[in-house]
């Protein structure tokens, strides 16, 4: 009863805010809350959504009387009362008249005045398809205690952020946020700093068979992507050769390029791999000219390289 008055206090104050496009496509009326179904190819916004919830509130707060009247549905369409779903009309009708805020169709039990429905509050709304859109609200106790859990989480958050009140939260959250995106802008700096420089890579190759030159070093960079574009830098840099290079982490990362001159040799970075992977308790795999293995088992990554080459040179 309550929340199907509800439901006319919120179709009508959806209309006068959005336009009488917005017409009631489908409601579920509950015994806390309702949602409502109304056709729109946007989302609502804020303004719009807090300009609803005040309006039915301030139907609610003058406590309009609810009357249900019946006349012929010439009498009715002629006093502007709103009818949908294009349903099908006998020729008497009833009518359920909030003072002069609402007029609508129903058949429905209600509320003898607005103020009966209590608190209101709307917690929703989202997409339900093409140009459809649903608003989900809750009414009375229900509404109260919504509005209660979302004040103890405001509290919560606050006292998180050394704030002494809960208003004092939106500054307090920017603040933190300028604080942790410039110790990221250090973080990064910091790191391209250490990042191990091509040349120097390039310059640590050893001969590990008779014309193969071999790059196998351990670095510390943030992800298998930065081990991949540091190798493509050293290949920048050592046109042949191979280039293994290891990613120290938890869990170990191994990452092996060969160049097109070997692979024609019969040089495969998915067979010095495999060489390597029982050395980090690992999984991978990957083409003649490129592959790459995970692992579980950090401390094993010299060894892993050192197999590389020993495999590397077992072909000489």
């Amino acid at each position: 009863m309550r929340n199907h008055t509800a439901t006319h206090l919120l179709h009508r104050a959806l209309r006068n805010v959005v336009g009488d496009r917005a017409r009631q496509h489908g409601s579920l009326v509950g015994p806390d809350g309702l949602r409502f179904d109304f056709p729109l190819e946007r989302p609502l916004t804020v303004d719009e959504l807090r300009a609803i919830e005040a309006e039915v509130r301030r139907v609610i707060r003058a406590d309009e009387p609810v009357s249900p009247e019946e006349m012929s549905l010439a009498e009715a369409t002629a006093a502007g009362a709103d009818a949908f779903f294009d349903e099908k009309y006998g020729e008497r009708v009833r009518v359920v008249v909030m003072d002069a805020y609402s007029r609508e169709l129903c058949g429905g039990t209600h509320c003898r005045a607005t103020g009966q429905v209590g608190s209101f509050v709307l917690t929703g709304e989202r997409s339900i398809g093409s140009g459809l859109r649903r608003i989900e609200a809750l009414t009375g106790e229900a509404a109260d205690a919504w509005l209660a859990a979302r004040i103890d989480a405001l509290d919560q958050v606050a006292e998180a952020l050394g704030a002494r009140a809960p208003d004092e939260a939106p500054a307090r959250t920017a603040a933190l946020q300028a604080r942790l995106q410039e110790a990221e802008r250090r973080l990064r700096r910091g790191a391209a700093a250490a990042r191990p420089k091509p040349a120097d890579l390039a310059a640590t190759a050893v001969a590990a068979a008779p014309g193969v030159a071999l790059v196998a070093q351990a670095v510390e960079l943030s992800s298998m992507d930065d081990l991949k574009a540091l190798a493509r830098e050293v290949r920048t840099a050592l046109p042949s050769g191979v280039i293994a290079l290891a990613l120290v982490a938890d869990e170990p990362q191994l990452f092996v390029t060969v160049s097109d001159d070997l692979v024609g040799r019969g040089v495969s970075a998915g067979a010095l791999v495999r060489a390597a992977l029982p050395a980090i308790a690992g999984r991978g795999g990957g083409r003649p000219e490129m592959a790459q293995a995970k692992g579980s088992r950090p401390a094993g990554l010299q060894a892993a390289l050192a197999a590389l080459r020993g495999a590397l040179d077992g072909r000489a």
